[in-house]
């Protein structure tokens, strides 16, 4: 995705992150955050996230939930997440 220019549209950027940030967006409800902080992995695999999406999703380092393709208005919906258990 070398000729990704910035302000033009790309269908392979737009889809790249989407089950991450499809996820992210659900963690608006009370029940949802409550389904994810229950099992995280469970979750992540309802949408489909990748072993890398999943991997930052659990270690919530930023950079690699862009690199992975998440949006910063999706991700701040994780944030009002807890941290699973053991992640890093």
């Amino acid at each position: 995705m070398t000729d990704v220019q910035p302000g033009k549209f790309h269908p392979q950027a737009a889809l790249k992150g989407y089950a991450l940030n499809r996820m992210c967006f659900t963690l608006n409800s009370a029940e949802s955050r409550a389904a994810f902080t229950a099992d995280p992995d469970g979750y992540c695999a309802r949408f489909g996230l990748n072993d890398e999406e999943v991997a930052a999703v659990r270690s919530r380092d930023k950079k690699r939930l862009f690199a992975a393709g998440g949006n910063m208005y999706f991700l701040a919906k994780l944030d009002r997440v807890p941290k699973p258990q053991g992640a890093r």
